[in-house]
């Protein structure tokens, strides 16, 4: 094989090494997201199981609901979007 044939094919696998490299963060990503995605499922179902049981141990409903993050979390999500489409409102109307 000639010296330029050698060169041109070092080139191009340099280049290809690259491009793997980017492939495979592309796949380490992927799999990180998919294992982060599972584990909030795992984490989602034992909460339920917890306030399931928690439930059957004598806690009503709307106590659990002043306890449980999640649900505070969405209530002040909703008044905050109350909130800006009030703004919106009153804005569009001057």
């Amino acid at each position: 094989m000639s010296d330029a044939a050698t060169r041109i094919l070092e080139q191009l696998q340099a280049q290809n090494d690259l491009r793997m490299q980017a492939a495979n963060d592309i796949a380490q990503a992927v799999a990180a997201r998919v294992q982060a995605e599972q584990n909030l499922l795992n984490a989602q179902a034992a909460e339920k199981l917890a306030f399931a049981n928690a439930l059957k141990k004598g806690w009503t409903q709307q106590e659990l609901n002043k306890i449980s993050p999640a649900r505070a979390s969405r209530k002040r999500a909703k008044k905050n979007t109350a909130t800006t489409e009030a703004s919106a409102e009153s804005t569009s109307a001057e």
